[in-house]
């Protein structure tokens, strides 16, 4: 534990939330997950900054095709009927 006993004027005596040292108000920060963690010098430095990637917002895609047709009726052959193909 921190021996941080000396009177600075508008602090007060704390506990880091992820170390448990004391330390002075003014040396700690509100992480985003809500702890109050030490930063700076003369601490242990358990302050962990948000990454930039969390904060990274997604484009939307487009899945649809620039155009489109139906799909054509089946077509079904009588394989009884036999036929000339030179006919045709």
């Amino acid at each position: 534990m921190s021996t941080e006993t000396n009177y600075v004027k508008g602090q007060w005596q704390v506990i880091c939330d992820r170390c448990g040292f004391s330390y002075k108000s003014g040396k700690l920060r509100r992480e985003y997950t809500g702890l109050m963690t030490c930063s700076g010098g003369g601490t242990n430095n358990c302050h962990d900054p948000r990454h930039p990637q969390e904060s990274v917002k997604g484009k939307t895609d487009r899945q649809t095709p620039p155009w489109v047709r139906p799909e054509p009726p089946d077509l079904f052959i009588d394989p009884t009927i036999l036929q000339d193909w030179d006919d045709l």
